[in-house]
Formats: structure tokens, sequence, C-alpha cells
């Protein structure tokens, strides 16, 4: 008899139609495992399968679908981890290198600080200063081994590391063995490694070259480029530093304020690299000549300033004035020959001058200029009466200043007549200021302060103008008036505008050039002969007549009047007062006649105020006369009535 078949009765596929449910094959593996039971001999399989062997046998068959699923996901699941995994990997090794190629691009080093402040790791830029770091590993980093740099608070930094904080863009120095410092900007951050802090990490980028501009830039701002002494706004940090700092303590503090004489001629005459070595020498003097506590600095062109600091008694500062005198006036080797120049000194001394940095300066100034005044080559002290007689001069000034602006100008005519017909031959214009309170004031009021101000250039542009046009109305209401003098100032000669103001005011008058005379004197010629020739050759070019004005006060040359090719020399009126009972004033008169006929000129005498004068001058062969006593300035309508 055959075996029975265990799976008789199990089906392997869905039920035929209309027929009874089928039940579900046996796994595989198992029904492989039951069919080589049955083929076993020594197996007995005798009778139909029991009901509960068949629900063994899908138990089993269950079981083993089940664990085929299970072991299934889990294949599946490492499958995936492990792609997933290598592709993290791969991202992961690529953001590093990624990293390191922009490391070593950057400008930035990377920097890593342990929790005691000392270097353990950093990454140098590729184009790197070729700094040594590896000489600070293991090192802490002395953010104050140079001096601070500006923008940089020291303290605030070292209040931020000891709080544990974050710091931005802190600048400082590092200086390597046999290496020039090196500036860096660093920012950094705490880290922390399981809740304990680890130290400071951060960048660091090369600010070197910017560093070392600042510096620069910083010394120029304090330092005279020039002498190297402070400059003015670092003299003034000092000065208000010290009376900040002791107040009212402050006892024995006196400012000297120094202008040098003739620096100027120097400058026109050797040149400018010439007055910068003469500034160096001096300043070097300036130095030598004081105490070590004490500070000179120069304010700029040829004015210094001393601070003299504890000098004890007045009679200090005098002698310590006296020696820097004795050392600006010492001969200074430029050039071919040694150069002369003196120094003028002006003393303020805290707090009867001055309970401040500013008005100590202001009045040290005042009283240098009252040393000028006086002769030059001295030093005075202040006094108030200077401050109330340049508070004075400012006043002036801006008065005068609105004067320009609202034309308080006028122009007076001074006639000149012929010897001995006592013919007029022409007028000088003669400047007055219709002051608003004061009145009609003659130039003597007000010229000076006009000429250190500048402000005679433009009261020179406007005379030059109305007398021009003067002229021109007088010969177009029929009066004769061949030409109108007109006196110019050093000012003048120094602006590079003269020649062509004066061809404007004959042109927009529509003069020829010889309607218009321009007077200079002999102080004038002499400031400046080359320039002061050049300016008068132009003029003659165009016709303009010229005069030489107060002869005898100067020192003037024969050869120099030949030179100039002036057409008139006109007489200090200090030879013609002594007329005719002096017999030095008949003489030098005779002499300056003689003088001024032997080259061509024209000889006028001024301030003719006597007939006897008169007299005289016409015997002694003078040719013209100017004065009170045939004629006062006048205005314009009396000159031309008087035709």
């Amino acid at each position: 008899m055959a075996a029975p078949d265990l799976l008789a009765g199990v089906h392997d596929g869905p039920a035929a139609p209309g027929g009874p449910a089928a039940e579900p094959a046996l796994h595989p593996l198992l029904a492989r495992q039951v069919q080589r039971i049955c083929k076993d001999a020594r197996v007995g399989c005798a009778g139909a399968t029991p009901e509960s062997m068949r629900q063994l046998l899908w138990r089993v068959s269950k079981a083993y679908s089940d664990f085929d699923r299970e072991l299934y996901l889990l294949e599946r699941s490492q499958e995936i981890s492990t792609r997933e995994m290598l592709g993290l990997h791969a991202k992961l090794r690529a953001s590093e290198a990624r990293h390191a190629s922009l490391v070593s691009l950057s400008s930035d080093w990377v920097w890593e600080l342990d929790a005691e402040g000392r270097l353990i790791h950093i990454t140098a830029p590729s184009d790197s200063r070729e700094f040594d770091f590896s000489l600070f590993l293991g090192k802490r980093i002395r953010v104050d081994a140079l001096p601070p740099v500006a923008g940089s608070d020291l303290a605030e930094h070292r209040a931020r590391i000891a709080g544990k904080q974050p710091f931005r863009n802190f600048v400082f120095g590092l200086a390597g063995p046999g290496r020039d410092p090196i500036f860096l900007r660093a920012s950094g951050e705490p880290f922390y490694v399981e809740g304990i802090f680890g130290g400071y990490r951060g960048v660091a980028s090369d600010v070197t070259t910017a560093s070392l501009d600042a510096q620069a830039v910083n010394q120029l701002a304090r330092f005279d480029s020039l002498t190297g002494l402070p400059n003015r706004s670092q003299f003034l940090a000092h000065l208000e530093g010290r009376l900040a700092r002791d107040g009212a303590a402050t006892r024995e503090l006196a400012v000297m304020f120094i202008d040098l004489d003739r620096f100027k001629f120097v400058n026109d005459t050797l040149g400018h690299a010439a007055g910068d070595q003469l500034l160096k020498i001096v300043a070097g003097r300036l130095q030598h000549a004081l105490r070590d506590r004490d500070i000179v600095a120069r304010l700029g062109g040829d004015e210094f300033v001393v601070l003299i600091d504890a000098y004890g008694e007045p009679r200090v500062l005098q002698e310590i004035a006296q020696r820097l005198l004795d050392q600006i006036k010492r001969p200074v080797p430029l050039g071919e020959r040694p150069v002369h120049v003196s120094g003028s000194i002006g003393i303020a001394v805290f707090p009867g001058d001055g309970a401040d940095a500013d008005t100590l300066l202001k009045h040290a100034d005042t009283a240098m200029y009252h040393s000028k005044g006086v002769g030059k080559n001295t030093w005075r002290f202040f006094a108030a009466e200077l401050a109330e007689k340049q508070r004075v001069s400012y006043t002036l000034e801006e008065e005068l200043r609105a004067a320009v602006a609202n034309g308080e100008f006028r122009l007076l005519y001074q006639p000149l007549f012929q010897c001995g017909t006592v013919a007029r031959t022409s007028v000088e214009a003669l400047i007055r200021w219709q002051h608003p309170s004061r009145g009609l004031l003659a130039p003597g009021a007000f010229l000076s302060v006009a000429e250190e101000t500048g402000l005679v250039v433009p009261i020179g542009q406007w005379v030059i103008r109305t007398a021009c046009a003067q002229v021109r109305a007088w010969r177009d209401a029929g009066v004769e008036m061949p030409y109108c003098s007109v006196n110019l100032s050093l000012k003048q000669f120094a602006s590079e505008t003269l020649v062509q103001d004066v061809r404007d005011a004959l042109e927009a008058a529509t003069l020829d050039g010889d309607s218009l005379e321009v007077e200079i004197t002999e102080s004038q010629m002499m400031a400046n002969p080359d320039r002061v020739q050049g300016i008068l050759r132009e003029l003659r070019a165009i016709g303009v007549r010229v005069a030489i004005d107060d002869f005898g006060t100067g020192y003037s040359s024969l050869a120099y009047l030949k030179r100039l090719s002036a057409g008139t020399l006109k007489v200090d009126r200090s030879f013609v007062s002594g007329l005719p009972d002096d017999k030095e004033d008949v003489a030098i008169l005779r002499a300056v006649l003689a003088l001024g006929h032997s080259v061509g000129m024209e000889v006028v005498a001024e301030g003719v105020e006597t007939v006897e004068q008169l007299a005289m001058l016409t015997e002694l062969g003078c040719d013209r006369v100017q004065g009170y006593l045939l004629g006062k300035p006048q205005d314009a309508e009396s000159i031309a009535s008087a035709s």
C-alpha cells in the first residue's frame, strides 16, 4: 500500500470556481521538508492526516513566511542605512574639503585658545606675511606686547575675556624675534565642552598695512611734518590736559609765543627750501635751549610756542626767553653765506593772563606782536592794555570789511602845481573812509590795519577803478586833467592781479595808460626789488607813469632808481619843513634835485605850506610842488570848479 501523503488535501493554488475555498500553499521550505519525511521509509504515514497535524503544518508554514518577511525587511533596512551612511560620509568629506580649501584661500587666520589662554591651533592663510606663529603655540598671546592701537580699548577687551564674552574686531600687535611687527584684527567667542569652559576660538586678519598707515596719519595729525615738533592741536591738548589735571593748583605755568623776524625775506630771497631748512635748524636750537620738562611746538609758518612748567620765579622766564632769542639769532649756515634772523617773544602766565589754553595762547600772541612793535629781537609780558588794543584793532578790521562791502570809501584829490607858473599839472587821489559813526577818517586811522589783514588789496582795486573813472568824467565835462596818481601798497605788489587790475580799470574808463600814475615808496621798492621791478616794467609797457614817493626816507641807490625808469621823484615833506632856514634841508634838497635830474626824473616837493618854502624850491630848480599852500585835498566837484 502506498504511503499516505501528508500533503493530501493541502492545495497550493486557488479552488475551482464554485468549489470549496482553497487553503493557502505551504511555505516552499516546509513543503520540501514534509516531502522528504514522507519518502523516508522509516516514517509511518498510515491513515489520513489528522486535523491537528494539518493545523500544525499551517502554523509552521506561517512562521516560515513571517521569518522570511522580517529577514527581508531587516536586510532592506540595513542596505538603506548603509547607503545613507555612505552618502553622509561623502558629504562630510566634501564639506571638510571645502572648509579646508576656503581656509587656505582666506586672508584670515582661524585660531583656538585653551582655557588658560594658550594658543593651541592656528591656520595661516595662503598669502600670509610668513609670520611664524609656531613660536606662539602653547604660549599665552599678549595683546599688550606693542603700544595700543587707536580705536581698540585694551581694558574693555580684558573685561570681556574675564567675563567669557565674545569680542569683535579687536586690533593688537605682535612682534616675533627678528621680525617686523604684525597687527591683527581678531574676533572670537568662548566654547564649552560638556558645559565646561574650553577656551576661545575665532578668526583674525592681517591689518598691518592699515594699522601702520593709521599710525602715520596719527603722527601727522599730532606732529609737524617738517620739524618733528608737536603741532598746534597736540600742544593745546597737552596744555589743556595739564590745566585739567592740576587745575587751580597750577601756579607755575607760562606760554611763550615766538615769531621769527625777517623769515619772509629769507623765503623770498633764498627760496622755500632754504626757509624750510632754517625752520628745522631753529626748531632744534629751541629744543636745545629748553629744559627737559618744557615743551616746544610749531604752530605753522615761522611761529613756535613753548610751554614752561614749574619755572619758580618770574626772572626764570626772562632768562629762558633771552636764551631762546640768543639761539635764534645765531648765524644759520644756508648756501654760500650764513643767514641772520631774530625772534620776537610774547609771554602769558597762568592764571593771571588766562585760565584756559586758548586764552593763554591768544594773550601770548598779543604780547609777541607788542615785542615786534617795540623793535623785534626782544620779549614782552602780556598786559591788559595790549588786549584792549587788540580788541580795538579787531573791531576796526570788522568795520573795514563792512566798509568794503557797503562802499563807505571816498576819494579826495590834491592837485600838483608847476613851480614858477603855479599851473595845475595833475592830481593825487587820497582815500578817506566815511565811517558810519566816526565821520570822515584819514588813511592813518585805518590803512595799517587794512595792510595787516590784506583788505588793502580790494580797497586798492577800488581806488584805481574810481580814479580812472573820475578822470574820464572830468574829461567828458571839459576839465583838463592829464593824469591822476594813486598810491600802491606793499600787499598790492604781492597780488598777482595788480597789472590786470590796472588794465581793466583803464579799459573800463576808455583811458590810455599815461592817464594814470602809480606811486610807490622806497621801502616798498626794496622789500622785493626784482618783483617790484618786474611789475613796474609791465606797467610802463602799457604807458602807466611811475613815481617814487617819500624819497629820502629809505635806502634806494642811484643805480636802482635808474633801472626802475620812474618818471617822477617825490621828496618827503620832512626835508621841506625846514626851508628856507635849515641849511641841512637845503643841502639835501639840492642833492636830491641833482640826483633826480641826472637820471631824467622830474622832482616834486611834498608838504609845501609857506610862500618862503615855495620860493626856495623854485630857486633850487624844483619842478613841481604839492601842499596846503596851493591846494588841499578836495572832492571831484571842487577840482572841476577850480579849472
